[in-house]
């Protein structure tokens, strides 16, 4: 266990890592309860709630027993497959169970690690652009739906956070983008009359499973053999899909660090038989989301270079208090700040960093598939990106081998 004292800088990640939990879990619960046609008004801010509480608990106790264990955060490119799932018939509840099946089988057996080792650095690089400029369009969609008719506001933002992004890394300085954002966006937003309702419910969040599945999800269970076979595969969708993610934070780790200085050590089986649990603990609990590494924790960790237990022993405790008094949800609940954090402080540094790689590929044919293998994940599935690249990988490995 790391021996030195917590700073102030280990603050960054974490309360990163609230917002950006804030801002998928509340994505999550709002497309489920869409499609599913809940119509509680508590749901999705009592759901951000119970996912915060525990996550953050297991965060909390991972952090004090397994100190190179990466938080559990949300699998955000499985939002946008919420609608085809609904429309298959699966069930979010059977889908959390299977995910925690599924992924202890897969770390276990070794799986995991195998489909981990089949990206290479176009893969790694593809996919990362994929998330990257992905995460950007949607980020800039929010806010343009969220100022509608205001959309001066948002520009001056853009504009002068775009122009304090590039004095940051200029100086380096770049991981001061997510407390400058979150400050620039909430100050010109209340200034120009775009306040922050900070009414919250005072009860104590409910982790009852049957008040959550009968009365607010109102769809039971769904233990039957029927649902369980159509949410198989999903579940093991999840499970490619943990690798895919996991080669765009490595990808990140190695744009962070110099050649000779200690990268950041993450236990990746720990990690993810950890994240199988919490998937299993939070879909019991009622929970709507889906659970992988927490990004936008992490990115923000590796940019200040400090280890992974301080700032998540901050992020275990921040988060139980954000959830048990739920006004801080409220705070960070607030689309310019969500909106413009994770963009400027997480999508806008895959994006950078992803270019920086193409830049330096030798091969111009592999710098032209790169964005092509992008471009097909950004207009569809991140998952096709994965497999051009890696097929492509494959094949020129092959021809350089004769």
């Amino acid at each position: 266990m790391p021996g030195a004292g917590i700073k102030w800088i280990d603050f960054i990640p974490a309360v990163s890592g609230l917002i950006g939990k804030t801002a998928l879990v509340t994505s999550f619960a709002y497309v489920w309860a869409q499609e599913l046609s809940i119509t509680s008004p508590g749901f999705v801010f009592e759901n951000v709630r119970i996912e915060m509480m525990i996550g953050c608990l297991i965060t909390l106790v991972a952090a004090l027993l397994l100190p190179d264990t990466a938080p559990s955060g949300t699998l955000a490119p499985l939002i946008v497959l919420i609608p085809t799932m609904v429309n298959f018939g699966v069930h979010p509840l059977i889908l959390s169970i299977l995910v925690g099946i599924f992924g202890m089988i897969s770390v276990k057996t070794g799986l995991f690690h195998k489909l981990l080792s089949l990206s290479g650095n176009l893969s790694k690089t593809s996919i990362t652009l994929t998330f990257g400029i992905s995460g950007i369009i949607l980020s800039i969609k929010n806010l343009i739906t969220y100022f509608d008719s205001k959309l001066s506001i948002l520009i001056m933002i853009l504009v002068i956070l775009t122009l304090l992004y590039m004095v940051l890394l200029k100086l380096q300085l770049n991981w001061l983008m997510i407390p400058a954002s979150a400050v620039v966006s909430v100050s010109i937003s209340i200034l120009f009359g775009k306040g922050i309702d900070l009414f919250a419910s005072t009860s104590f969040p409910h982790f009852n499973p049957f008040y959550w599945w009968n009365d607010m999800w109102g769809i039971g269970f769904g233990f039957n053999g029927i649902t369980i076979i159509k949410t198989i595969p999903f579940a093991l969708f999840v499970i490619l899909m943990w690798a895919i993610d996991t080669g765009s934070i490595q990808t990140m780790i190695d744009a962070s660090y110099d050649k000779d200085e200690d990268k950041a050590h993450i236990d990746l089986n720990t990690s993810f038989i950890i994240s199988s649990l919490r998937n299993m603990f939070g879909g019991i609990s009622g929970g709507s989301q889906t659970s992988a590494l927490w990004r936008s924790f992490l990115i923000p960790l590796f940019m200040v270079k400090r280890p992974i237990y301080y700032s998540s022993l901050l992020l275990g405790i921040l988060g139980i208090l954000a959830g048990i008094t739920a006004v801080p949800i409220k705070m960070l609940s607030f689309p310019p700040l969500i909106w413009t954090v994770l963009l400027f402080g997480i999508f806008l540094p895959f994006t950078v960093v992803s270019l920086k790689n193409t830049s330096l590929m030798k091969h111009k044919l592999s710098k032209g598939f790169i964005l092509i293998f992008s471009g097909i994940g950004i207009f569809s599935s991140p998952i096709l990106t994965w497999i051009c690249a890696i097929l492509y990988e494959k094949v020129f490995q092959f021809r350089n081998s004769k």
